[in-house]
């Protein structure tokens, strides 16, 4: 009877969340209470007369060097057209709309992974609520992506440890969140894509995220279903066994309108682990992909615990995907074990802990 309840709640979650993904790409949403707590000054971005700023990099222009106080950049409804890079002595900045719909950052630049798109974070403790990051490089319809067309185009990138990102939308089609250094969690955040669109070497957990995959269209009909080419979800660079990095997916939905694997290894020592999961036929049935890494298979890994749906069928996965013990389980989903060791998330606001539910919404 629990699992059937389980089930039932996952489906209905799920269904909620597709049809979420035409207005906000959210699963789960919560205001934070009191959050100006802790925050010394609060500075406003806009298109309009009543804000204090104009444009997004103006605003961290203005915050001191060394900066070691909460500062709030509040951003009204609006498209920011801009290329943006947080410096690494701009510390302890937070970022926040009302409704990633409603707030967008982005920027037409593709070409390079670790210096296209629209941000880029050389900053410890930063912290983004309720933005949209979209790279507008790749051409997408309603049909899928032309895969010859395709370049990289992140639209974020995470060059520094310790960030939070909470109802946080990430928008494009190849590279789209370079998660390449340090810890982070991203909590109720929709992350689109369709070729290693989760990517680099950073440490993190993804907590109740919707994860999208487009459809990527190739004129071989013959060889591909439909004409949809298969792409990569992750691209995990864990370089060693003394690499403490990783990606950990807990509580997620995965959905789309292409095809994608899982994973498949940046790096020699590549580690993936979906936890209690929703998977959607979407997944091939190998559901992994040891890349430049073949015949070294032993040292990846790649792992999926209590997932459920039709791509969760383990029935034509590759025989080297590991069976993690209860311990190594234990440790990669806690996020305080995980990510969290040196008590970093303490120093965040205050307030933000009301965003944290140890509860899952999915399982």
């Amino acid at each position: 009877m629990k699992s059937l309840i389980c089930l039932l709640t996952l489906s209905s979650l799920y269904l909620t969340a597709t049809s979420s993904r035409l207005s906000h790409h959210r699963l789960e949403h919560k205001t934070p209470k009191d959050f100006n707590e802790d925050i010394v000054k609060t500075v406003v971005v806009g298109q309009n007369g009543s804000s204090d700023f104009k444009t997004i990099q103006a605003a961290i222009d203005s915050i001191p060097s060394g900066n070691d106080k909460w500062i709030k950049i509040s951003l009204q409804n609006g498209i920011y057209n801009e290329k943006i890079i947080i410096p690494s002595e701009k510390q302890k900045i937070v970022m926040q709309g009302n409704d990633a719909s409603k707030v967008i950052v982005q920027y037409n630049d593709a070409g390079q992974s670790n210096g296209s798109g629209p941000v880029i974070v050389y900053a410890q403790y930063f912290v983004a609520i309720n933005i949209t990051f979209k790279n507008s490089y790749d051409p997408i319809t309603s049909v899928g992506v032309p895969y010859k067309e395709i370049k990289v185009a992140p639209s974020i990138i995470l060059m520094a440890d310790k960030a939070w990102f909470y109802g946080c939308s990430f928008i494009s089609v190849q590279d789209t969140l370079a998660d390449l250094v340090g810890r982070h969690l991203f909590q109720n955040c929709y992350i689109e894509g369709a070729i290693d669109f989760i990517w680099g070497g950073g440490q993190s957990i993804y907590k109740k995220c919707l994860i999208y995959v487009k459809g990527m269209k190739t004129n071989k009909m013959k060889d591909y279903e439909g004409g949809i080419l298969p792409g990569f979800i992750t691209a995990q660079g864990r370089a060693s066994e003394q690499d403490t990095s990783g990606f950990v997916f807990k509580y997620c939905v995965i959905t789309g309108d292409g095809m994608a694997s899982l994973g498949r290894a940046y790096r020699g020592y590549s580690r993936v682990l979906f936890y209690k999961t929703s998977m959607s036929n979407i997944i091939v049935p190998q559901g992994w992909d040891a890349w430049f890494y073949k015949g070294q298979e032993d040292k990846i890994t790649f792992a999926e615990v209590g997932c459920i749906g039709e791509g969760a069928n383990k029935q034509g996965r590759v025989g080297w995907e590991k069976s993690l013990s209860a311990k190594d389980v234990a440790f990669l989903t806690s996020t305080r074990k995980f990510i969290d060791g040196d008590g970093w998330m303490a120093t965040l606001p205050s307030s933000l802990v009301s965003l944290d539910s140890p509860f899952p919404i999915y399982y």
